[in-house]
């Protein structure tokens, strides 16, 4: 029997200082997309990506990660 274990990869929190009306233009093209703004900034980077070649066309974001242990303790 063949076992694969692969490590959850996590998100990691990082700051951006935009033009307000970017924020604005976000806020608004996400509620369209019936999504919230990190994700769908998370999706438009993905796909730039793909196009450019830095991620695989395969590349699929990570999952719903919130609801788990939220205790801060990091794991080996």
């Amino acid at each position: 029997m063949l076992l694969v274990i692969e490590e959850m990869s996590k998100r990691k929190s990082t700051t951006f200082r935009l033009d307000e009306r970017v924020i604005d233009a976000i806020t608004k093209a996400a509620k369209l997309s019936n999504s919230s703004k990190n994700r769908y900034i998370e999706t438009l980077f993905i796909k730039h990506c793909q196009g450019l070649g830095i991620l695989p066309l395969d590349f699929e974001p990570l999952g719903e990660t919130r609801g788990g242990d939220t205790t801060g303790k990091e794991e080996d």
